[in-house]
């Protein structure tokens, strides 16, 4: 009971009887100078006299694991409460403070039980909140950091720090990722340290047991392990008590270890971490585990598509050697604008913000939006010109064809008319079959030139078709005597295409390439952050009036993200310096016509002029 009860009074001497009678009930004397017990003291015993019984009535809370005594008077108050005759034999008073003091006990032990009730409540409640916190964070180093911030809460700990383990050229090995402490300043750069007994971090990540230490200083006899000081040495702080646990996932497998130093109370007085919060924080370790395991997981699936991706933009430029680069440049220019539109303040786009994963799924879908481009036939994907060079070769060698067989037509037609003449051809004959030749050669090299100016991928003029008709209406007479025109009916249509090199079949079958990206990244079990990237690929051929393809979307169904690749995509594919069918546009050309399709409702407007005033073009820490 002494060790159970605490005695209030006033500093004043008890008359003898009750004097006698608190010693004989084995109770503690303590003057109520010092004060209301601290909560977890234990059970208190209240006694009044009746010259100070309102003395104590600011200790009297009512849910007290207390009893109250009073010398002399009835009993009051919602304390459980006795009354000490005063006139009692010292017997009686014995028997009523004995009693009074078991029912303090008794209180004080129900309070205690109520208090460590609530008290797994809370850390139960705190478990759950942790775990939902870090089963919502996708960014590895800000999960680590959560991790670290959550167990110290959890634990009231001063300090801590983080250790993951990775394979090492040499083994398994702890990288030192994450420290933390309130107490001091420091510089932390991270290294790594073997899996062994000699730290306490290697013990408990080789044994997967957690260490307790009341005293870091006082590590038990015999224990391998010690603890590190050079901490304490280099920054004037000291380590306390010490808890180190295994961050093993569902599985048993290891992750890493959390350790954490100097747990200090509400009132700020060091304490060792009790027995009971080593399980809590076993708990908590397994949690994180599971939580770096599965962004481990998750950013290795992303790794996996983003190597995909890069993988088929290769493939598709080694197809098309000619927009090597373009893709990841529309990547490029795309982020950086979008990075914009989410600092945009007002304006159209004040509302619209991009998060991390919703900029990599901007990138991921510029990154691919050409992918279709694979299932394009090679002669069109790269033609240069209208006319490919064998072809071009074909029609050079009817031209030379069709000058000898007129010539040789020349000769016959003059050696029979000397022939019927009865007459030897002369030197005139011979120079003014060589005028004719002259003069045949001269004709068909300009009309060759004319082929082989039409054969640019340039605007032509209005009157070049009728100079091309000219060659359906020129014949010669071939091998076999069949009088043939010098341009057939197919590449008289194809050089007299007014824009580019692409006849409409083939300028079809180029832009069929954003329904084959779409249908192929569709086939893509995407996860949940890239989920939108065949949408946003599908979109970036559209047009805010309606004329764009392959669906003629208008304003309102074209994707924000699709919006800005769009912007991003015309302007590198008109200052692209590596396309064979066409030259480069100077950048201060490509803006107006960016801002004149802005204008027009073809573009964006708020968003080219963005591209524009911030120099999208630029690379970041570039002047």
């Amino acid at each position: 009971m002494r060790e159970r009860v605490v005695f209030h009074r006033p500093a004043e001497p008890l008359p003898d009887a009750l004097d006698e009678a608190v010693r004989a009930a084995g109770l503690d004397d303590r003057p109520s100078i010092e004060g209301p017990p601290a909560p977890g003291d234990g059970p208190a015993l209240y006694l009044a006299t009746e010259h100070w019984q309102d003395a104590l009535s600011g200790l009297l809370p009512a849910d007290a694991p207390a009893a109250l005594v009073r010398w002399g008077t009835a009993p009051e108050g919602l304390l459980p409460a006795f009354a000490l005759p005063r006139n009692a034999p010292a017997t009686i008073l014995t028997a009523i403070l004995s009693a009074a003091a078991e029912v303090a006990s008794a209180r004080a032990s129900t309070a205690a039980l109520a208090r460590r009730l609530s008290e797994a409540e809370e850390r139960v409640s705190a478990l759950n909140r942790i775990g939902i916190a870090l089963s919502a964070e996708r960014d590895l180093d800000r999960l680590l950091e959560k991790i670290l911030t959550e167990s110290r809460r959890f634990t009231g700990s001063e300090a801590g720090s983080l250790y993951l383990l990775e394979e090492g050229p040499h083994g398994m090995r702890l990288r030192f990722k994450l420290a933390q402490n309130d107490a001091v300043r420091f510089a932390f750069s991270e290294r790594t340290m073997p899996v062994d007994d000699a730290s306490l971090a290697g013990y408990v990540a080789g044994h997967g047991e957690p260490v307790n230490l009341d005293d870091a200083y006082a590590v038990p006899a015999g224990a391998p392990y010690r603890h590190n000081t050079a901490f304490d040495e280099q920054t004037g702080w000291r380590t306390r008590s010490m808890i180190v646990v295994p961050m093993s996932d569902h599985t048993g497998a290891l992750v890493g270890v959390l350790q954490l130093m100097n747990r200090r109370l509400p009132d700020g007085a060091y304490s060792p971490y009790p027995t009971d919060l080593v399980p809590l924080l076993l708990s908590l370790a397994t949690q994180a585990a599971v939580s770096v395991k599965a962004n481990q997981l998750t950013a290795s699936i992303r790794r996996l598509f983003e190597d995909f991706a890069r993988a088929a933009i290769m493939a598709v430029e080694l197809r098309d050697p000619t927009t090597a680069g373009h893709s990841n440049r529309v990547a490029d220019l795309s982020v950086a604008l979008a990075r914009v539109v989410d600092r945009a303040a007002d304006g159209p786009y004040a509302r619209v913000a991009f998060s991390r994963e919703e900029i990599r799924e901007l990138q991921t879908a510029a990154l691919l939006h050409d992918f279709g481009k694979i299932s394009i036939p090679e002669r069109v994907l790269v033609k240069a010109k209208k006319l490919d060079e064998e072809e071009v070769l074909r029609i050079r060698d009817r031209f030379d064809f069709a000058l000898e067989a007129e010539d040789a037509q020349e000769c016959r037609e003059l050696l029979l008319k000397l022939l019927e003449a009865g007459v030897p051809p002369s030197a005139e004959d011979v120079r003014h079959l060589d005028l004719a030749r002259w003069d045949r050669a001269q004709e068909l090299e300009e009309m060759f030139e004319e082929v082989r100016r039409a054969n640019e991928p340039t605007v032509l003029p209005e009157e070049a078709g009728g100079t091309l008709r000219r060659l359906l209406t020129r014949s010669f007479r071939d091998r076999r005597g069949v009088m043939t025109p010098l341009l057939d009916d197919y590449e008289f249509q194809l050089l007299s295409i007014r824009k580019g090199s692409l006849s409409v079949e083939e300028r079809t079958q180029i832009e069929s390439h954003v329904s084959h990206t779409y249908r192929f990244l569709s086939s893509i079990p995407w996860t949940a952050d890239l989920a939108r990237v065949p949408e946003i690929a599908h979109a970036h051929h559209e047009k805010l009036d309606g004329t764009g393809y392959p669906r003629g979307l208008r304003a309102d169904r074209i994707p924000v993200p699709a919006r800005i690749m769009t912007v991003c995509d015309i302007y590198d594919a008109l200052t692209a310096a590596d396309r064979p069918y066409k030259r480069a546009v100077p950048r201060e050309k490509a803006l107006r016509i960016l801002e004149d399709e802005g204008r027009a409702g073809l573009l964006d407007p708020w968003l080219v002029t963005v591209f524009v005033s911030e120099k999208i073009w630029v690379p970041a820490g570039h002047p």
